[in-house]
């Protein structure tokens, strides 16, 4: 949790006792490297889970619906001190000690803090005389019902179903002229051979551009989601980072010596160690970056990588010494 001081009025005594009872929620650790700790421009990235669906109130959150966490609703009935107060004023809604509202601007998280995640809110005293203080939330407190616009645009894109991408690879999955009959499928290769990788058929919400506008907790935004990059992975230690990649076509290359991809492959440095052929798996995770706006402001989000894999056997080719036997003949 963490306080900060607005410059309003001098603290009245106990005051600081109150204000502490509405601090609400932990902080949750901030995606490594999100630049919003030392950046105050709203042009920050957050970490968002994928994929996402609507919870099962549905609708704004704004609207007291669920989706995305939702708003808890203030009291109906409200005091201080013995006293009776309005509910809800200018400066927010009643948390029991103070008026409790979305700070406007907002200044740059606190460490630890996802702008996407939580809010600074002010805690304005029910007599407008004492000192105005704000303080970090994960959630909304009760009788809060708006968002930041990096809120509103966290919980939109929770709400995209971003999927993995379509495996295109050489060696193509197939039946081998050497394979018994019934055999299924498989991809086959050998070590030492280039193994090219793209994306195949890529789709708006398998590669992107994906987007959405929706209002969320009273601001409108735009949601773009788009594959920064693709990172291929074999557990026998290879690797590749790539953008599509390049389709491997079969025809053009079929009297051609084994190259490796312009743009996406690698090759198989070694068999399974169980056995002469062995059968290694091959990952595709796709990192997926949101660019978003809304409420005057924009930033980033850094979705959750979304992943698929495949098998590939890996067999190794061995060569035969045999004697020269006209050279023999002629010794």
């Amino acid at each position: 949790m963490w306080l900060n001081r607005t410059r309003r009025a001098r603290i009245a005594a106990g005051l600081a006792v109150a204000v502490s009872i509405v601090l609400l929620g932990g902080v949750a650790p901030a995606a490594a490297g999100n630049g919003c700790e030392e950046n105050p421009n709203p042009f920050c990235e957050v970490e968002v889970p994928n994929p996402g669906t609507p919870g099962p109130g549905g609708g704004d959150p704004g609207a007291g619906g669920s989706e995305g966490g939702g708003f808890t609703p203030g009291p109906t009935t409200c005091s201080f001190n013995g006293a009776e107060v309005p509910c809800t004023s200018a400066a927010g809604s009643w948390n029991g000690s103070c008026y409790v509202a979305l700070q406007e601007p907002q200044p740059t998280p606190p460490a630890g803090g996802q702008a996407g995640i939580g809010a600074w809110y002010t805690c304005t005293p029910s007599d407008a005389t004492g000192l105005v203080t704000t303080f970090w939330s994960n959630n909304p407190p009760p009788g809060v019902v708006t968002y930041t616009p990096a809120q509103a645009a966290f919980r939109l894109v929770q709400r995209f179903q971003l999927g993995p991408i379509d495996i295109g690879m050489a060696p193509a999955s197939k039946v081998h002229d050497d394979d018994a009959p019934g055999t299924a499928p498989y991809r086959r290769t050998w070590v030492g051979i280039p193994v090219w990788l793209w994306v195949e058929n890529p789709q708006p919400l398998t590669w992107g551009p994906y987007t959405e506008t929706a209002t969320l907790g009273g601001v409108t935004v735009t949601a773009t989601a788009s594959v920064s990059s693709v990172t291929w992975t074999s557990d026998d230690g290879s690797s590749a980072t790539c953008g599509l990649g390049t389709p491997f076509d079969i025809e053009a290359m079929r009297d051609q010596a084994a190259v490796d991809s312009p743009t996406c492959g690698f090759r198989f440095q070694k068999t399974s160690a169980k056995e002469a052929d062995g059968t290694f798996t091959v990952t595709a995770s796709t990192q997926w970056t949101v660019a978003w706006t809304g409420g005057g402001t924009d930033g980033t989000l850094v979705a959750r990588n979304t992943s698929t894999s495949a098998e590939v056997t890996v067999g190794e080719l061995q060569s035969v010494n045999t004697p020269n036997q006209d050279g023999d003949r002629k010794k």
